[in-house]
């Protein structure tokens, strides 16, 4: 493995584990300072808000001054912002640091999947990209037990530090092995919008907009319909475990080797269609709603890889971090978006029921035929006979 793609993988790795760590944490945190409810959403929200914006200004960042020294720049000022969370005196502290965590973080995964578009070769990047995304599932299974043992056994500024050690040993790592792997194109100032979409970057863009979707729905929806439904906590954390734990198996197998050899618009229009199918069993309720989740991960195993790999083979190297900064602009979008659906739907309704999950269902399969359609080839044009006139 090269160090430019170990340094990429920790990079994600400790991003995500960050992410998922501070799960169960900013919102008790946020209560024991006295936040309302109205306050305490807020401040679980300005992560995702600022990290969306956050996304397409790293992109390119990252095309401009390459990816070595934006990415130092950013896991030292995340590993800051962390620790300063045990320095925070009140709620609109608090607020206020979400906000620059979210910015701070915005480069981290940008820059390790398009160091990984850099230095993998074409036939094999379906498969280093489901490897980089099996980190992110293992780090979903381990970051939220991990925070939540710390904090009952030391405390909240635990969590907070201990992220935020794991920020600067990756920042180490990186000091130690990274290396420039793409040449900084300094005229791009202020040209982030000259990048073109092409037919398969839109693909993998509708592919993971339609998954995050349902993404957001399931994670806003799919705990209060078990817990209705007189499911423990254990069978709700058995759910989302479930989902990681087959995310990764998927990605890990020779099913990504395949999106290398045979194309990537097959396993992306499969993965939609299970993650549409698993969003339908989840509406079920009880104990199918936890086969769902399975179902719904086989889908994510198979629509992630294809769509990084995409995102990095359709782009020259000089417009990578951009496009990387796109789909995880989308990815938080769609996140969003989904969990703003589900919230509305229940709301309307007054009692929990599966209608959330049909209509993100519908949102994935939308997705379906645009797919199939950006990576259908062109017909070819037939040559004219004769003379024009």
């Amino acid at each position: 493995m090269s160090p430019p793609l170990i340094v990429a993988r920790a990079v994600a790795a400790a991003a995500f584990l960050d992410l998922f760590m501070q799960f169960p944490t900013i919102a008790p945190y946020a209560v024991g300072m006295g936040a309302p409810a109205a306050l305490v959403g807020l401040i679980v929200g300005a992560y995702s808000a600022s990290n969306l914006v956050g996304n397409l200004i790293a992109g390119a960042v990252l095309d401009r001054w390459g990816r070595r020294r934006p990415l130092l720049a950013s896991l030292a000022l995340t590993a800051a912002v962390i620790a300063a969370y045990t320095l925070a005196r009140d709620a609109r502290e608090l607020l206020a640091l979400r906000v620059l965590h979210g910015l701070a973080a915005s480069v981290l995964t940008v820059a390790a999947f398009a160091i990984m578009g850099d230095v993998t070769a074409p036939g094999s990047r379906a498969r280093v990209m489901g490897q980089g995304g099996a980190l992110i599932g293992a780090t979903a299974v381990i970051g939220p037990p991990l925070a939540g043992i710390l904090r009952d056994r030391a405390g909240f500024d635990a969590v907070f530090i201990t992220a935020a050690a794991v920020m600067l040993l990756t920042l180490a790592v990186a000091w130690r092995l990274g290396r420039e792997t793409v040449r900084p194109a300094a005229h791009l100032a202020g040209d982030a919008a000259a990048m073109r979409v092409t037919r398969p970057l839109g693909a993998a863009y509708a592919a993971v907009f339609a998954y995050t979707v349902g993404l957001g729905a399931a994670v806003t929806h799919l705990a209060l319909m078990l817990q209705a439904a007189g499911l423990s906590g254990g069978a709700i954390g058995m759910a989302f475990g479930l989902f990681a734990l087959v995310a990764v198996a998927v990605m890990l197998s020779p099913l990504t080797r395949a999106s290398d050899r045979y194309g990537r618009r097959r396993p992306l229009v499969t993965g939609l269609m299970l993650v549409a199918l698993g969003l339908l069993v989840m509406g079920l309720s009880g104990i199918s709603a936890v086969a769902g989740m399975g179902i719904f991960g086989t889908g994510f195993g198979l629509v992630f890889p294809s769509a990084a790999a995409l995102v990095a083979e359709s782009v020259p190297p000089g417009e990578r971090g951009r496009a990387f900064g796109v789909f995880y602009a989308l990815w938080s979008l769609g996140t969003v978006a989904g969990a703003g659906l589900a919230g509305v739907i229940a709301q309307v309704q007054g009692v929990i029921t599966g209608l959330p999950f049909a209509a993100a269902a519908a949102g994935a399969v939308a997705g379906v035929p645009v797919v199939l359609r950006l990576l259908t080839p062109a017909p070819r044009a037939a040559p004219v006979s004769g003379s024009a006139r």
